[in-house]
């Protein structure tokens, strides 16, 4: 557990920075661009991403697995990175070259939309290169590496974009993008060269069914509103939606971050059969994000009427509904990592490919029922919807496939001081305006919530010692006898 939640605690930081930038990212370029330009920068973004699910062929998963586990004579986890790695490249430069070639057929009539597409193969490019590389030192337990190329590329980004869209629009925006992944993209370079290592057929069945899990997620159930929207609206509406989504996403992105390390530690104990281990961290790890997920969720959807014109400006006011709805249902997702990152490392990937297909069905069923006729709204509850299924449906197959028991007193506990924590924080949304009603909103917010967790019981004096030996050693001495006290007040033994 301890070296679960150090390996999280550092990719929470690199990508608390990361996402900061990814956010500023977004500002400039909705404020700079309108919700037609954020729009059309967003649905680039979705199609990179889309487009490296499409060429990954589950490999960057498989080497997140696999990769830690393979030592021996000669350093073989190295040959073994170096066949996948071959096999990658081959399939990136396929993907890209199609990209290209539209982008080269496009600028026969629209010169600004071809310049847009080959930016989105670079950062197709870029992004696949990168998840590739960061799968691989995640897998080896190098978190530290990637934590500073992706404070690297966080730095690059939000200049790059500010230059890009002051000079070049839209297309220009999406320099910006690119340069966040290059940092890491280029250490791909460090695993060539070595003698190749044949992936197991074990290895290549996981790679086959998390390939087809992450197109479903990448394709369909992270951004494919925007598909939907553009077809029966307007990149107005792209530009609205992706506003709403930006501060759920954040919360979202941040729980994907920490996968990895779940991965990773799960699949330690899984291997050593150790299920009480597995257990115990399970439910650890799950008591605590809900901690987190249920007061930001609650108090944050309050909060959007008041914060989202302030960011994005008055322009994108037609987004609060949408973002209101996203964000008070962003738990589920946020949650969902936990069940996903333990039927991913006990090998039941066939399971994971299964909830993507159904997830992912319905997804597209309730997109075509709802967003014609409900707009912006009805894209938000039909993926507020989807994703509450499809944490019931992993949190079903942890039980019953892999014996690991859910916390649900703890959960809804914590739902409940959530719950209060939200209505707390809306007496001075309703009273007050601007950044006052905020800052009060937050701390009204912050206080009824640490009174809940105090008066339900909801952290375990052992759980906050493990949180206390995460701190001790990146923390100054007064911060850690503040933060000490604040354990002592909610966790009293």
């Amino acid at each position: 557990m301890a070296n679960i939640l150090r390996s999280s605690l550092i990719s929470i930081a690199a990508t608390g920075a990361s996402l900061l930038a990814g956010f500023a990212s977004n500002i400039i370029a909705s404020r700079m661009l309108g919700p037609s330009g954020a729009g059309l920068v967003a649905f680039a973004i979705w199609a990179a991403t889309s487009a490296s699910a499409v060429a990954d062929l589950g490999l960057p998963q498989t080497m997140l697995r696999n990769g830690g586990a393979a030592s021996g004579p000669g350093e073989t986890w190295k040959g073994l990175v170096h066949s996948a790695l071959r096999t990658f490249l081959l399939s990136v430069m396929l993907v890209g070259a199609c990209m290209l070639g539209y982008a080269a057929w496009l600028g026969r009539h629209d010169a600004g939309g071809a310049w847009r597409w080959a930016l989105t193969a670079a950062l197709f490019i870029a992004y696949a290169l990168a998840a590739f590389s960061t799968a691989v030192a995640r897998g080896r337990g190098r978190f530290g590496q990637t934590a500073t190329s992706t404070v690297i590329g966080g730095v690059l980004q939000v200049p790059l974009v500010f230059i890009g869209a002051w000079f070049w629009g839209a297309a220009g925006a999406l320099i910006g993008h690119v340069a966040r992944y290059l940092p890491q993209a280029v250490r791909v370079r460090g695993y060539m060269g070595h003698p190749r290592q044949p992936l197991t057929p074990d290895m290549r069945a996981y790679a086959s069914n998390m390939w087809l899990s992450d197109l479903v997620e990448n394709m369909i159930l992270s951004r494919i509103e925007f598909l939907f929207l553009g077809i029966f609206f307007a990149s107005t509406q792209i530009g609205y939606f992706a506003a709403g989504l930006s501060l759920a996403g954040l919360i979202e992105q941040i729980m994907l971050q920490i996968s990895p390390a779940l991965i990773v530690g799960f699949a330690d104990a899984h291997s050593r059969k150790d299920m009480k281990a597995l257990q115990l961290s399970y439910s650890r790890v799950m008591r605590m994000v809900s901690l987190i997920m249920f007061p930001v969720s609650f108090g944050g959807a309050v909060i959007i009427p008041q914060l989202l014109p302030m960011i994005f400006g008055p322009l994108f006011t037609p987004a609060v509904p949408a973002a209101t709805i996203l964000m008070a249902t962003v738990w589920p997702a946020a949650l969902a990592v936990i069940p996903w990152g333990l039927i991913s490392a006990a090998g039941h990937s066939h399971q994971i490919l299964r909830i993507q297909i159904i997830s992912g069905f319905l997804t597209i069923i309730l997109l075509l029922a709802i967003v014609p006729w409900g707009g912006l709204e009805g894209a938000a509850w039909s993926r507020a919807g989807v994703s509450i299924l499809t944490l019931v449906i992993l949190l079903y197959i942890s039980t019953r496939h892999i014996g690991i028991a859910t916390p649900w007193g703890a959960l809804f506990r914590t739902m409940l001081a959530g719950a209060l924590c939200a209505a707390a924080a809306a007496v001075p949304i309703l009273l007050f305006e601007g950044i006052v009603a905020i800052a009060a909103a937050v701390a009204a917010g912050a206080i009824v919530y640490l009174l809940a967790i105090r008066l339900f019981r909801l952290v375990d004096p052992d759980d906050a010692d493990v949180l206390l030996s995460g701190f001790e050693a990146k923390l100054p001495s007064s911060a850690r006898r503040a933060v000490s006290g604040l354990f002592a007040f909610i966790a009293p033994r």
